[in-house]
């Protein structure tokens, strides 16, 4: 048990940065931004080169990888989403899913459509039976501290007060002089800097390829579903009970309870667990509107 915990902790620290991101988007623009996960992709690319390539020390290559990627961000933003404030939120989201398209493409024409792996040797430990690595210890840590940065930043600055103003009313914000571009710019920066930080982070457990938002998908879509779709910090909770849900599923021997013959869900069927729980947060959440309304 002390093993399927660690291992749901490490995996929710992994696609729970991401997740947040994705969240405080919705929260400001009322769409679901695909580009977003694609954000992880190129900050995975920009630490590798950083560190793999360049030589930097990695805390500074995975920082710097973040920090480009918020700039992208908001370049993004300025060229592409910032001409279509006007349009409806699923013209926002079919344009987001282009943009997601036209930068995996852009990654693979520059670094090819071969996997890579960042070259860590992270050393094994151990604790109450669990086994992990300091690697998994350095993902979870990183996690924790950029939410708590994040908490820092949303309801202790002016610039924080203004975002959640913005994101709670944005007519009465923009009557009250909110600088609302300006306020918007900085969510995409913040956005796309921890979707860099997230990239990182899992193309460090796993590995690195043009194509790793698929993977990260479902996963990431799902726990803000679970947690909320415009609440910033319910997707780090989210997170947290997609991967117990999954992890949990997998390790219980089903067979031996129903037929006597041992069988576990494959681990293959992780994500069909990530789209039935989403499913199912939606068909309650719709129900209970329902019933409200009456």
């Amino acid at each position: 048990m002390t093993q399927i915990l660690v291992d749901s902790l490490v995996y929710a620290a992994e696609i729970a940065i991401i997740a947040i991101g994705i969240a405080l988007s919705y929260s400001v623009l009322r769409f679901a931004n695909f580009a977003h996960v694609q954000f992880a992709v190129v900050g995975a690319y920009l630490s590798y080169t950083f560190f793999a390539l360049l030589g930097w020390p990695v805390v500074a290559s995975v920082i710097l990888g973040a920090v480009a990627t918020g700039g992208i961000a908001v370049a993004t933003d300025r060229l592409v989403f910032a001409r279509l404030r006007g349009i409806s939120p699923d013209g926002k989201m079919i344009v987001s899913w282009g943009v997601a398209l036209f930068l995996r493409a852009a990654v693979a024409s520059v670094f090819g459509g071969g996997a890579r792996v960042f070259p860590l040797q992270p050393a094994p430990l151990s604790f109450a039976g669990a086994y992990f690595t300091m690697q998994d210890v350095t993902v979870a840590a990183a996690t924790l501290l950029a939410i708590g940065a994040l908490h820092l930043l949303l309801y202790r600055t002016k610039a924080g007060t203004a975002l959640r103003a913005l994101a709670g009313n944005p007519d009465l914000a923009r009557t009250r002089g909110i600088p609302a571009e300006r306020m918007i710019a900085l969510m995409w920066f913040v956005g796309g800097s921890y979707a860099g930080l997230g990239g990182t982070l899992f193309a460090m457990q796993t590995r690195l390829q043009p194509n790793m938002d698929l993977i990260m998908l479902l996963p990431v879509f799902s726990a803000v579903t679970i947690g909320g779709l415009d609440r910033v910090f319910g997707a780090a909770l989210g997170a947290l009970a997609l991967s117990l849900a999954q992890n949990l599923l997998i390790s219980v021997d089903l067979g031996s309870l129903l037929t006597g013959q041992p069988w576990s869900v494959p681990t293959q069927f992780r994500d069909f667990i990530a789209v039935g729980t989403m499913v199912l947060i939606l068909l309650l959440r719709r129900r209970g509107a329902t019933a409200q309304a009456r």
